[in-house]
């Protein structure tokens, strides 16, 4: 019956939908409990944000791949600098790179955050000894998406079939939830160094990446 909801609005009884809305995440706690508990909050936490565990976000594929896309950005720009530098020079790098995500259908993670963003803010140090430039520095990795039903006309929902985006809208406009801001964040460390080659071969690079570790990541 909500097949046919792709306008901006459902048109159906606020009760209705907000009924909807609940038995969807009594439904889905045993299949997909994050997403319940971030639906849940989208009709009670008030537009609170949410502050995602590190460990369950990187546990997606989607996301360790637009971490490693930022990862090899800074790694291209690191090799190019080290080439530049002096023998005894040093040098620093700050940069940051954005990495767009989106999620598959059917992981808990597209129920969650169809599309979001990853932000890697790095600061480097690079120093030249001879033919070697040694490379260290920090990234700041912040995840982050608006939960808000903004974005498509309906998603489907196992056990509920295809339901409307415009269902979170009518909530929204009637004050039976509140859109808030999702987000995560984790720090790596790199080491790594570039070695000068002679034409054919060329120059080698070696980058070592760590995460460092926290209480929930």
């Amino acid at each position: 019956m909500f097949l046919r909801g792709f306008r901006r609005r459902t048109g159906r009884p606020v009760p209705e939908l907000v009924a909807l809305f609940r038995s969807i995440v009594d439904g889905g706690r045993d299949f997909h409990p994050i997403a319940s508990d971030f639906l849940e909050h989208f009709m009670d936490g008030a537009g609170a944000s949410r502050t995602m565990s590190p460990r369950w976000l990187r546990s997606f594929k989607v996301i360790k791949k637009a971490e490693r896309k930022n990862q090899r950005r800074f790694e291209r720009q690191l090799a190019r600098q080290a080439r530049l530098l002096g023998d005894g020079e040093s040098s620093w790098l700050h940069d940051y790179w954005d990495a767009r995500i989106n999620a598959f259908i059917g992981t808990e993670l597209f129920y969650v955050s169809r599309m979001s963003l990853l932000r890697s803010q790095g600061s480097f140090v690079l120093t030249r000894d001879g033919p070697e430039v040694r490379v260290s520095g920090t990234v700041r990795h912040r995840w982050f998406d608006p939960y808000d039903w903004d974005r498509g006309r309906w998603v489907y929902i196992p056990r509920h079939g295809f339901v409307p985006i415009a269902v979170g809208r009518d909530l929204v406009a009637a004050d039976e939830a509140r859109n808030f801001l999702m987000e995560s964040r984790h720090v790596q460390t790199l080491e790594g160094r570039c070695v000068d080659g002679r034409w054919p071969r060329r120059g080698r690079e070696r980058f070592g990446w760590s995460l460092v570790r926290t209480a929930d990541g």
